[in-house]
C-alpha cells in the first residue's frame, strides 16, 4: 500500500512537473521568441515539449526553410541574443560537420544559464523540409508508444538521471526512450544497468 502510495505522488509530482516547464516555455514563446522565430520559417516544437515529457528546462525547436541561409541564420541569433540575453550562445554548421545522427542544418544552442542548476537551454535547428521530416517520424514513433504506465516510468528517470555529468556526453534523453521502450526498463537502475551493458557490448 505504501508504495502504491508512494508511486503515485511520483507519478504526480513527475507531471506537474512536465505541465510547470510547458507553462514556463509557453511563457518564453510569448515573451517575444515565438515571433522572432517565425519570421525565418515555419516553426515546429519538438522534443520533451511535444511529447510532455519535460523533467528540466530545455527546449527543442525545428525551423523548416526551403533554402538555408547562413547570413539569415545568424542575424536569428542576434535578434535571440537581444531578446533573451543569453550568456552563451553555440553555432554548428552541419551541413559541413554531418555529424553522424545529427540533422544536416543550421543550429543554435542559446544558454540562459547554468542547465544543470536550472537554467533554460534552447536547442534551435534549421533545415530543409526533408530535414525535418526524418525528426518529425522519429517524434511520432515514440509518441505512437506511449502510454500511461511507460510515460511515467520514463519521467522519473530522466528526472532521476538528468544532472548527471555525463548526461549530453555519453547518454541522452533518447537513450531513455530506448531503454523504456525497446528494453522494457522500468526505473532508473534499470536504465544504469541498460547503459553498462550497452558499453560493454560496444
Amino acid at each position: 500500500m505504501t508504495e502504491s502510495l508512494e508511486s503515485n505522488q511520483l507519478e504526480y509530482i513527475n507531471q506537474e512537473t512536465d505541465e510547470q516547464l510547458r507553462s514556463e516555455a509557453d511563457k518564453l514563446f510569448a515573451s517575444g521568441l515565438q515571433t522572432i522565430l517565425e519570421d525565418y520559417g515555419v516553426v515546429h516544437v519538438i522534443g520533451s515539449y511535444e511529447l510532455h515529457l519535460m523533467v528540466w528546462r530545455d527546449l527543442d525547436i525545428h525551423i523548416v526553410q526551403t533554402d538555408l541561409d547562413r547570413g539569415k541564420f545568424f542575424e536569428l541569433g542576434g535578434r535571440i541574443s537581444a531578446l533573451l540575453k543569453p550568456p552563451r550562445m553555440h553555432y554548428r554548421d552541419e551541413t559541413i560537420a554531418a555529424t553522424r545522427g545529427l540533422p544536416r542544418g543550421l543550429y543554435w544552442g542559446v544558454y540562459l544559464g547554468d542547465e544543470r542548476k536550472g537554467a533554460w537551454k534552447i536547442d534551435i535547428w534549421t533545415t530543409g523540409p526533408e530535414g525535418y521530416e526524418a525528426v518529425r517520424a522519429h517524434g511520432e514513433r515514440i509518441q505512437e508508444r506511449l502510454t500511461d504506465a511507460n510515460r511515467t516510468v520514463i519521467l522519473q528517470i530522466k528526472s532521476a538521471c538528468w544532472r548527471h555529468p555525463q548526461y549530453r556526453r555519453e547518454f541522452s534523453s533518447g537513450d531513455i526512450y530506448n531503454a523504456v521502450l525497446d528494453s522494457g526498463v522500468v526505473d532508473a537502475d534499470g536504465f544504469w544497468k541498460f547503459l553498462k551493458d550497452r558499453n560493454q557490448s560496444h
